[in-house]
């Protein structure tokens, strides 16, 4: 499995995104969404560095929780890979006892992982709280029509552009995406013409754009 939209707006929520290096609450140097490996003081990144670092590190995740086999949903999947992100492949080996627990007793333990340096601390108590409700959220909840299709995110900004919209929610917005955004809502031969955009944008703004 890999993670979804939803999943990686839940680790930018909470890593948020630096471009030049600081060391975080245990002292470690970090850089972009969390970022860790190879980072130097003083190191500066772009916002397109930045993502692509979070990509790199976020296979990492998904291939840990993958090595349990679990008949995860995507709630629940996307929820540990969050927390693995945060916590690290060994604390997912503690919380899932070398995958011997169950579903339940994963979730009923994720919010007992919000401490560093032996303290705990109020941002990870809120992560774990989100990981959990997302754990325990069932998939039908998040958006499903009938038939399976899923939406994205509703916009709510006021931009007119359907790049800038999709980009703003965290959506590839490449023309080839848009392609497949827009056969998924029945709009054939997508050119990117202003008609066909302005009609993703309405069902973007309304929350009934279908997933691509």
């Amino acid at each position: 499995m890999k993670i979804s939209e939803l999943g990686l707006n839940l680790i930018k929520q909470f890593e948020g995104c630096r471009l030049t290096a600081y060391k975080d609450s245990v002292g470690v140097l970090t850089i972009g969404y969390g970022h860790t490996k190879g980072v130097k003081a003083g190191q500066k990144i772009t916002q397109a560095e930045a993502d692509e670092y979070l990509k790199q590190d976020v296979v990492t995740a998904e291939r840990a929780v993958n090595k349990y086999k679990y008949n995860y949903n995507q709630n629940q999947f996307d929820a540990l890979v969050s927390f693995t992100f945060n916590c690290g492949s060994g604390n997912l080996k503690k919380i899932t006892d070398n995958g011997n627990r169950t579903l339940a007793q994963i979730s009923a333990r994720i919010p007992n992982y919000n401490k560093a340096g032996g303290k705990v601390l109020a941002g990870l108590t809120r992560r774990r709280a989100a990981e959990k409700a997302l754990f325990d959220t069932p998939v039908k909840e998040q958006g499903k029509t009938n038939s399976g299709a899923a939406y994205y995110k509703k916009y709510t900004g006021n931009s007119t552009s359907l790049v800038d919209a999709l980009t703003s929610i965290g959506v590839d917005s490449s023309f080839n995406n848009r392609k497949k955004i827009a056969k998924a809502n029945s709009i054939t031969n997508y050119s990117g013409t202003a008609a066909q955009n302005t009609k993703l944008l309405e069902l973007l703004k309304n929350g009934k754009l279908i997933k691509g």
